[in-house]
């Protein structure tokens, strides 16, 4: 079981410790010391005989009858020591509560909705914050008490709407912040709820922040309550209140009459300081990524040989209904694919018409320059847009047009039917999630009657797939290597046994042996498991080793596909063959590159759009849209050097052919 007390640090357990023990002393003296000691906060005169009473001296040094002396108007000192206790808890508790729920509430919702309301409680709340915070306390309790008796419930709501802002601002921030982190994302490429996405990805990682901020709001609030009773703001005399008697004592400190003011002075410390050093304690403790390394934790034991469930392996059933002898079914169909942006420019569109079948058992891989739209079109693939984004065409995944299909069809379809592995997975794996809530929710979101136990098990054999020793299924995203964590967006991706699925550059950041290990995973998935794999990535070393079939984009189109044997020893297309010269091999003497940029997409060129950059461009290439024509047996390329591909070739064109390398493009 996981304890995240036990694994903090001694500081962080010492400040928690130390700070809890002086406020557990101050709530005895607030809820029990007034059932015990003998006189309260208002009593001035005691009972000596029935019917006859006798006042306190005023101002009498600590006695064994008062052993905190007494007022000027004759009150025990401790005894209103004690009952201030009381009512800076009562005050404490309804401020912080009524800043919290607000702030809260208010700063989650502004920061995930955005728009015009966001907007107008940013102005508010921005212009509340502008008040010192004493000003605007004093300012709400003249308020208050204009239009309510004066007491405890007025001072709690004046100390309240100086924290409100503090929470929304905080949380808005950081709402904004988590809502555009990449987990988030991988959770909707999963079909996380959006209910569930706000709730557990954004809402856990956003309060991480709020128990600071409640301990040392509660720690201020006993200051802020002191200055109103100081100024006259506060509860009204002879209540007893800290700051209030404080006030009361002015005069009697300059008689050299200390100990009226001295004792609330010293609660009013105390209490302060003990609740900021929880609030540090506790900072360390819910926070994983601040917690120390110091302990080492429980020892590994070796299972044995014997206890191992199938030789420490498990499978994972088929992702299709019926095994294909050919290897020909379809895992996807893409059709006239088109994703855009809107821009301050006008609209981008990163995707432009793009055609592509994915089959069962196939690994293709989608090659091309940054900017080229190969991660917007595996993100299409899920419909996964930020805001803003389009996405036209089909998507034809288990007989479903992702494009069209309503949104909790898609979000069935998420994790089930297609799933995507992200590269960087530090940032995609919620860092305040343990591995198997990760998957857990995952499972449970898909599969709703499936319990936790079974879920977990499911993971187990998930992570034992990849290589992944089940006993790392409690650690946390930090806790593990980043090559094992690519491993778990693997296993995440892979648990639910989906048809397809979307690399997007999954070996990006790895070294060379955890590179080969995963490629050997995928290509595991492939050959036993029939799942049609989407590679997306720059690396063409990767290419060659891992994919049947390439696909080369540039400026939003595919401009060259085919086997992947064809496409590296005799690539067409002008563009493509300058990517395969630009690779480094043992044959390489010299270093080549593509010169030029990639266009402007939000305003692309007419005719073909690697025209300003083709060491074989033609008058016309510049004038007619290139379209994909066969080249070779199952090899297309979109270029007007070969015939269909929209226009006559001219008879003195001589077309590019054999290794861009050995004959230096």
């Amino acid at each position: 079981m996981y304890r995240p007390f036990k694994q903090a640090s001694r500081v962080s357990r010492g400040l928690i410790f130390g700070g809890l023990s002086v406020i557990a002393v101050f709530l005895l003296i607030a809820f029990v010391a007034p059932l015990l000691y003998r006189y309260d906060g208002t009593q001035y005169r005691k009972e000596v005989a029935p019917g006859e009473f006798e006042k306190f001296p005023a101002l009498a040094g600590p006695s064994a009858e008062h052993p905190f002396g007494t007022t000027k108007d004759g009150f025990d000192v401790l005894a209103r020591v004690i009952d201030a206790a009381s009512l800076a808890f009562l005050v404490m508790a309804i401020a912080v509560s009524i800043a919290m729920v607000l702030g809260v509430t208010l700063g989650l919702y502004s920061g995930y909705r955005g728009g015009k309301l966001d907007r107008v409680l940013v102005t508010c709340m921005d212009a509340i914050y502008a008040f010192p915070s004493l000003v605007l306390a004093i300012i709400v309790g003249f308020v208050l008490r204009t239009v309510m008796t004066p007491g405890v419930f007025p001072a709690a709501a004046a100390v309240a709407v100086v924290y409100i802002p503090q929470y929304y601002r905080v949380v808005r921030n950081h709402t904004f912040s988590v809502k555009g982190e990449a987990f988030v994302e991988a959770a909707q490429s999963f079909g996380a709820k959006k209910s569930t996405i706000l709730g557990r990805y954004v809402f856990f990682n956003v309060v991480q922040t709020v128990p600071v901020i409640l301990t040392l709001n509660a720690a201020d609030s006993i200051l802020v309550l002191a200055s109103l009773g100081f100024l006259g703001y506060g509860v009204p005399y002879p209540t007893a209140e800290w700051g209030l008697d404080i006030s009361q004592a002015v005069n009697d400190v300059s008689a050299g009459i200390w100990w009226t003011a001295f004792w609330p002075g010293a609660a009013i410390v105390l209490l302060v300081t003990a609740l900021t050093l929880v609030g540090e304690g506790v900072n360390d403790v819910v926070n994983p990524l601040l917690r120390a390394r110091g302990r080492a934790g429980r020892k590994i034991r070796a299972i044995p040989r014997s206890r191992r469930k199938n030789g420490g392996e498990s499978s994972v059933h088929s992702v299709t209904d019926a095994e294909t002898s050919d290897g020909r079914e379809l895992a996807a169909r893409i059709r006239d694919l088109r994703v855009g942006y809107r821009t301050p420019d006008g609209p981008l569109w990163a995707v432009d018409g793009v055609d592509l079948e994915l089959r069962a058992g196939e690994v293709v891989g989608l090659v091309g320059e940054s900017g080229s739209g190969k991660s917007s079109m595996g993100r299409a693939m899920l419909r996964l847009m930020p805001p803003g984004g389009v996405v036209t065409g089909e998507v034809e995944i288990d007989d479903r047009d992702i494009v069209t299909s309503s949104e909790s069809t898609v979000r069935r379809m998420r994790g089930e039917g297609v799933s995507l592995m992200f590269q960087e997975p530090m940032t995609r794996l919620n860092p305040l999630m343990r591995i198997s809530d990760h998957f857990v929710e995952m499972i449970r979101t898909h599969q709703p009657k499936t319990s936790r136990s079974q879920a977990r098990t499911m993971a187990r054999q998930a992570l034992t797939q990849v290589g992944i020793p089940p006993t790392r299924i409690d650690n946390y995203p930090h806790e593990l290597s980043g090559g094992m964590r690519q491993r778990v967006m693997l296993a995440m991706a892979i648990v639910l046994t989906p048809h397809t699925i979307v690399a997007d550059e999954p070996t990006t950041a790895l070294d060379v042996i955890v590179e080969s290990q995963i490629l050997g995973i995928l290509e595991r998935l492939r050959r036993e498991e029939n799942v049609g794999i989407m590679l997306i990535t720059h690396n063409l070393g990767v290419v060659a080793e891992a994919c049947d079939r390439v696909a080369v984009m540039y400026a939003g189109r595919i401009v060259e596909m085919g086997p992947v044997d064809q496409i590296f020893n005799d690539p067409k297309h002008p563009y493509t063959r300058g990517l395969v010269a630009s690779t480094i091999s043992l044959r390489t003497t010299e270093l080549h590159s593509i010169g030029g940029y990639p266009p402007n997409l939000v305003d692309p060129p007419t005719g073909c759009r690697f025209a300003d950059r083709c060491p074989y461009v033609m008058d016309h290439c510049r004038e007619i849209d290139p379209v994909l024509t066969a080249v070779a047996d199952d090899q297309q390329a979109a270029c007007l050097l070969y015939p269909g591909a929209g226009a006559e070739v001219p008879e003195d064109v001589a077309v590019p052919s054999g290794d861009p390398q050995a004959s230096g493009v």
